[in-house]
C-alpha cells in the first residue's frame, strides 16, 4: 500500500512536471490573454499664435519701459498715476514692467491650460494691443521733445 502511494505520487510529480501537461490544466496563458493598456489624454497643443504674441509682449514691454524712462529723463511728465513715482527709481520701474509682461503671460498660460485657448490667443491680442498703443503714445511723446 505505501509502495503504491509513492508510485501514484511520482505519477503526479512527473505530470506535474511536465510542461505540456501542466499548462493544459492551468487555462491560458499570458501570452494568450489581451493587453489592455491605458495612456493618459494627450496633451492639448499649445495654440500657434501664442508664443509670438508672447515675444510682442514682452518687447512691446520693454519699449514701453525705454521710452517711459527716455521721455521722464527728457522732461515729458509721466501721465500714468501708478508709474509715476516709479519712473524716477529704474531698478522698481523695471521690476514693475516685468511683473506686468509675466502676470499677461500667466494668465493666458492658465486660460490655455483650462481648455480655453481661443480665448487665451484673444486675450494676447488684446494685451499686445492696447501696449502698442502705450508704445505709440510715448513714440509720439518723445518725438515732439525733439
Amino acid at each position: 500500500m505505501i509502495c503504491r502511494m509513492i508510485r501514484v505520487g511520482l505519477l503526479l510529480a512527473a505530470i506535474g512536471a511536465h510542461p505540456n501537461l501542466a499548462s493544459a490544466q492551468d487555462g491560458p496563458t499570458d501570452a494568450d490573454a489581451p493587453h489592455i493598456l491605458i495612456l493618459a489624454p494627450p496633451t492639448p497643443s499649445r495654440p500657434a499664435m501664442l508664443m509670438p504674441l508672447y515675444v510682442g509682449n514682452i518687447a512691446l514691454q520693454a519699449y514701453d519701459g525705454y521710452s517711459t524712462l527716455r521721455g521722464v529723463h527728457e522732461g515729458v511728465p509721466e501721465t500714468n498715476p501708478l508709474v509715476g513715482g516709479l519712473a524716477s527709481r529704474p531698478a522698481a520701474f523695471w521690476a514693475m514692467k516685468a511683473a506686468s509682461a509675466a502676470t499677461s503671460i500667466l494668465l493666458t498660460e492658465r486660460l490655455w491650460r483650462q481648455h480655453h485657448a481661443k480665448q487665451a490667443v484673444v486675450w494676447m491680442i488684446i494685451t499686445n494691443g492696447a501696449m502698442a498703443a502705450v508704445a505709440a503714445r510715448n513714440a509720439a511723446n518723445l518725438t515732439s521733445v525733439r
